[in-house]
């Protein structure tokens, strides 16, 4: 059952990244650096917003939705929204007025964060109810309305990095008005006072922890724009971009898919079955992500220069091989460390953590990006996600103590190994055509991490091809 969600979150993702990747591709083409930053720090703007806002709905719905039984926060959770949405004026007033020189995007990425957050809230009942097809297709339509309303707003209508942002938004409402009724099947439970408060008391503290990380991940554009400009967050947001799409999907399947399910085990079956299930799922996640961060450090220049405009290529070039694994300590935080907070409903530890790498990388940030630019942002980011990890681990003793075995991890370590050496070898050997010199390392390392991951069994892979149906 487990890797047949995954596999339906899996897909999900993927076709999301791939359009965001098109997106990516496309428009730094179509656009200078100055108009990409606008629209980089424009989605940074709504991340923010929307944590503080609607975050705590998003934490409550999956946390008391996936225990089952008799609680239905639906109705509840929507009164909620409803009742934030009233302050949408002020929060325009509000980003208006701290950044006025900056309204071409601050106002459209409000319009972004409600859309966000009610897109979220959708998204938790469908995965806290296991819905995954549900999930799986509205995930799909809204990546494929963003490049659509992106190109006719941008090619049609010249609006730059301003219509980056609102097709965003727009693709969110429209994937809404599918799919929202959905959510509100009968039976439903009314509004729930009590209930409220019990969200309130959980939700917003997570927020609260939730928000350190969202200002975690738009401090080092703020900080480039502070030092450098909007130009260079343009240039740096794009190979920011790139990355994310490629390594965030994987580990968002896998962590949809492991957060409701060990909520679940614990309630039912206690701490053994959620901890075999954590185990597993980190041995699939880590089997999945270090090839694909090893690989794509090492294609890095080629894939840059192939798929990036050219006022993009140079700098992704060196900040891609940076950036990759960053992501990587990023996504075992967010899909594997975080869980133990969530199942413990300890908020207060997740937070933090989140302090800890924000205190690492305001430092690291003030220190190298003034001496080395860009590339001094990406190792400042790599610095503290790798610290965040190892404080997140201690601090899970006082919360859901996350279990940790060596030998998974020693087994996809050798496997990567494995697939880097021949990998490098052949990316080595230049022919001048772009696309065979990218195709040729990346087939490479594919069938080489195959063939290991099959001889070591990882995450159960060969005993899974192997094993044959029960006759029925």
């Amino acid at each position: 059952m487990m890797f047949r969600q995954i596999s339906a979150y899996m897909i999900a993702n993927a076709v999301s990244a791939l359009f965001g990747f098109v997106s990516v591709v496309l428009f730094t083409r179509m656009l200078s650096p100055h108009e990409y930053g606008i629209y980089v720090v424009g989605t940074g703007v709504a991340g923010v917003i929307s944590t503080l806002l609607f975050g705590w709905i998003k934490f409550s719905v999956l946390r008391f939705d996936s225990e089952g039984g008799s609680k239905d926060v639906r109705t509840t959770a929507l009164f909620a929204y409803a009742g934030l949405m009233l302050l949408s004026p002020l929060v325009i007033l509000a980003t208006w007025l701290f950044a006025e020189d900056s309204s071409t995007y601050v106002v459209p990425a409000v319009f972004v964060a409600f859309m966000v957050g009610l897109f979220e809230f959708v998204q938790e009942v469908f995965r806290s109810r296991q819905q995954t097809g549900a999930y799986m297709w509205s995930v799909i339509l809204r990546a494929v309305l963003t490049v659509v309303f992106s190109a006719v707003l941008v090619m049609v209508f010249g609006m730059g990095g301003q219509g980056l942002l609102v097709s965003v938004a727009c693709s969110y409402l429209v994937t809404l008005l599918v799919y929202a009724p959905g959510v509100w099947r009968r039976p439903r439970h009314p509004f729930d006072t009590g209930l409220m408060k019990e969200m309130m008391r959980f939700g917003l503290p997570m927020t609260a922890s939730s928000f350190i990380f969202v200002l975690h991940t738009v401090l080092d554009r703020m900080i480039i724009i502070t030092y450098i400009g909007e130009t260079a967050a343009g240039v740096y947001g794009a190979a920011a971009d790139l990355v994310r799409q490629i390594i965030l999907f994987p580990g968002v399947a896998i962590g949809s898919a492991t957060i409701p399910v060990a909520i679940r085990l614990l309630a039912q079956d206690g701490h053994t079955a959620a901890n075999r299930h954590l185990m597993e799922t980190a041995e699939v996640l880590l089997t999945v992500l270090m090839p694909m961060v090893v690989g794509l450090a090492l294609v890095a220049p080629g894939f840059a220069s192939l798929i990036l405009g050219p006022e993009f290529r140079d700098a992704a070039a060196i900040l891609i091989p940076i950036l990759v694994f960053a992501w990587l300590f990023r996504s075992i935080s967010y899909q594997f460390v975080h869980v133990s907070f969530q199942l413990a409903k300890k908020p207060s530890l997740m937070g933090a953590q989140g302090m800890i790498i924000l205190a690492i990388n305001i430092i690291g940030m003030v220190v190298l990006v003034p001496r080395f630019q860009l590339v001094g942002a990406a190792w400042a980011l790599l610095i503290a996600e790798i610290g965040g990890v190892i404080a997140g681990y201690f601090l899970s003793y006082r919360a859901h103590r996350l279990p940790l075995e060596l030998r998974p991890i020693v087994k996809v370590s050798l496997a990567t190994a494995t697939m880097a050496v021949p990998t490098f070898i052949v990316g080595r050997l230049q022919t001048g055509n772009a696309v065979f010199d990218l195709t040729v390392p990346i087939v490479t390392g594919v069938v080489v991490y195959a063939a290991a991951a099959l001889a070591l069994n990882l995450a159960g892979v060969r005993m899974a091809l192997t094993r044959r149906p029960r006759p029925a």
